[in-house]
């Protein structure tokens, strides 16, 4: 009779029904490659695919050992057929598993075995816990000390009775450790959940759990608590370290909220190129074609007038692109934060004589109020952008004849700064938008002077990576005052990252 082949192909007409069990399912040919095997029994093995399994029973023998027909029939001679056996069993990792077979041979008409069909269990907790079960009731705790995992044994009121040695991490009195009761050992929320969860597994004879974690002098460590009853009013607590695998998850969120606001920069990012910086470019391009087609037609005062509009622009795109440039820095974690003690009224100073063709060209009253002689501790680069941003908004939204402030007073252990001016005001709609980093939000001056909102994002990232924080307080028609908080801080740093 010729013999069958079976394709070496999870089958796709199975459905749902023969993964929800428990229990899996493999068929294995009589030269021991196995050819079906349900997701429950792939996935014990630590596979992913039947393809994959295949392949591993031909590059490992030790694997392939767990497939051999010999290993069959031999259990098939021993038992009778149907009935259950126990067999060792390796996964991917080289894991040793218990597990529980019901095979059956399906043969040819000459009574060749063609292939094995088998369901299989994994025992190999449950194994354990009743080799540590009946340990346990003859008095024998030896089996303890050879498990990896944390293991208590423990009275329905939280007494300790055994214990396995390995726990230096969490206790350094062990010796003390029997007779005590959990809650000298542990916080109290985790002493309140064990004792619940004791209470629960014996009432219930099942397998209560729960996750907590401990702090410890270096790190936080997270911790698997289960619960299976023992005897009469015992059970065994068995605590299985899980800060790898927490630590990871932190880690892979952490990434993935990086990612996140990495993507939304670059959202930002272009945005501001594609709107903000092409406007003004194509004003350039529009008054340089002007002069370029009209400049025999021009008389000097258009000329100068022209040529005026030229030079704001230009000057508005060179603050832009410092600003792009200083924020996506940041966002990239390229930027460092260098403090040092500084006088905060001479870059004050600075920044009136800097801006002062912008606010005369308004006929607006740039003042500084900072005391001379007033020292902060902060990176000087970072503050002038700060201030130099405050103010030339102020000037922005200011009308012709109107007044800027610049002030710092020292306040609850805080140099507080603050720019003020008496213009157009902003309404509470408007307030709120200002420092929200999911929205851009700008509109023009009173000389319909452009912006694009990243100047005040960028100071509050800066104010921010101080230690500070920064507010709005505006009337609509009366003006606007920015102020932000600077830590009186006295470290001695002279290098933190941002």
């Amino acid at each position: 009779m010729k013999e069958t082949v079976f394709p070496v192909k999870q089958p796709t007409q199975t459905g749902n029904l023969i993964n929800d069990f428990s229990l899996g399912l493999v068929r294995i040919k009589n030269d021991g490659t196995p050819v079906f095997a349900t997701e429950v029994f792939i996935n014990l093995l630590g596979f992913q695919s039947l393809e994959e399994l295949v392949l591993y029973t031909q590059l490992d023998e030790r694997f392939g050992e767990c497939f051999s027909s010999s290993k069959y029939s031999s259990f098939m001679n021993l038992n009778n057929p149907g009935e259950p056996f126990e067999s060792r069993w390796v996964k991917k990792n080289g894991q040793s598993l218990l597990l529980r077979e019901i095979c059956k041979p399906a043969k040819n008409e000459n009574g060749e075995v063609l292939f094995y069909d088998c369901v299989v269990e994994d025992i190999t907790d449950h194994v354990i816990i009743e080799k540590l079960i009946a340990d346990i009731k003859a008095g024998d705790y030896s089996i303890l000390k050879a498990l990896p995992d944390l293991i208590f044994v423990l009275t329905r009121d939280g007494k300790f009775i055994d214990y396995q040695s390995n726990f230096q991490k969490l206790f350094v009195n062990k010796f003390q450790l029997k007779g005590q009761s959990i809650r000298t050992v542990f916080p109290e929320p985790v002493s309140d959940r064990i004792m619940e969860s004791i209470s629960a597994a014996l009432d219930s004879g099942g397998i209560e759990m729960f996750e907590f974690n401990l702090e410890s002098k270096t790190e936080t460590e997270f911790f698997e608590a289960r619960f299976v009853i023992a005897g009469h009013d015992i059970v065994l607590m068995i605590l299985r370290d899980i800060s790898k695998q927490k630590h990871a998850e932190i880690q892979i969120k952490k990434f993935t909220e990086e990612l996140k606001n990495l993507n939304a920069t670059k959202d930002k990012f272009f945005s501001i190129l594609s709107h903000d910086l092409r406007t003004p470019i194509n004003g350039l391009l529009g008054y340089a074609e002007l002069l370029s087609k009209e400049l025999d037609s021009l008389d000097k005062e258009e000329i100068k007038h022209f040529a005026g509009n030229i030079g704001e622009i230009a000057k508005s795109t060179n603050t832009l692109l410092s600003n792009i440039l200083d924020w996506s820095r940041i966002q990239t974690g390229r930027m460092y934060l260098h403090k040092q003690t500084m006088d905060i009224s001479k870059s004050t100073s600075r920044i009136v004589s800097l801006l002062a063709a912008a606010a005369s060209n308004k006929n607006i009253a740039l003042i500084s109020e900072v005391a001379p002689g007033t020292k902060i501790f902060a990176d000087e680069n970072m503050m002038q952008s700060i201030l130099i941003n405050l103010a030339g908004n102020a000037i922005k939204f200011t009308r012709n004849g109107g007044m800027v402030k610049i002030g710092c007073i020292e306040e609850n252990g805080d140099f507080h700064l603050s720019v003020s001016d008496n213009g157009i005001g902003i309404s509470k709609l408007d307030l709120v938008k200002l420092f929200d980093s999911e929205i851009i939000f700008s509109t023009n001056g009173t000389a319909k002077e452009n912006g694009t909102g990243l100047g005040l994002l960028l100071c509050k990232e800066f104010v921010e990576r101080h230690g500070g924080r920064i507010w709005v307080e505006s009337i609509i028609g009366s003006g606007t005052t920015l102020h932000f908080t600077i830590p009186k801080n006295a470290q001695s740093e002279n290098l933190s990252k941002v």
